[in-house]
């Protein structure tokens, strides 16, 4: 197997979860097409974003290859592994935000360092931000937009149901989501309140 998939945090695991359901012989052709398709996809946009390249080029990769051996199951496994990841990272973020002071000083940092990083090449809307919550609206998406254009907008997916998780893992932060621009709907409804004030 090539070292691209296997070096990103995000995706590396991914080849584990094949090898579970479809067994080591399967799992190891579906990751050899996908670094071809990753490979492919670099190789025809060498000045592609970062975004791109680490995240949506990788999830398209993944799933165009579990598409390909076995149809109709790229959404149900991609989506399952996104949401298995987004729980491992859930944990991480819990341990990083019990240290002292850093859940305040995410508050502190909410309404002009973080949501400007977070937000940069996303179109944004109803945006409202204090001490007490940050209520946000994302209408178009850099990443489900470059799927998309790729023509494969379902992959995002992946990185959708990892975002629903791992943002439940940051202490002093009530978060609530339903929407989503890559399951279909009209924007990404991020919902912050500010549990240490509670």
């Amino acid at each position: 197997m090539s070292n691209t998939l296997k070096k990103s945090f995000i995706f590396k695991r991914f080849y584990s979860e094949l090898v579970e359901k479809y067994g080591t012989a399967k799992a190891g052709e579906i990751w050899k097409y996908a670094e071809d398709e990753l490979s492919g996809l670099k190789n025809a946009e060498p000045t592609a974003d970062k975004a791109s390249v680490s995240n949506v080029f990788p999830a398209v990769a993944l799933y165009r290859s579990v598409e390909h051996f076995y149809p109709g199951e790229a959404l149900p496994v991609t989506r399952a592994y996104g949401t298995k990841m987004g729980l491992r990272m859930q944990g991480i973020f819990r341990i990083i935000t019990a240290l002292p002071g850093i859940p305040s000083l995410i508050w502190k940092n909410m309404d002009n360092r973080i949501v400007s990083k977070l937000t940069e090449g996303y179109e944004i809307k109803n945006l409202e931000v204090d001490k007490e919550h940050c209520f946000l609206d994302v209408v178009r998406c850099p990443l489900y937009d470059k799927a998309l254009e790729l023509g494969t907008p379902e992959a995002v997916q992946m990185i959708c149901c990892m975002d629903k998780e791992y943002m439940n893992g940051f202490r002093g932060i009530d978060y609530k989501r339903i929407k989503s621009v890559a399951e279909g709907d009209d924007c990404c409804d991020y919902r912050l309140l500010n549990s240490l004030k509670k």
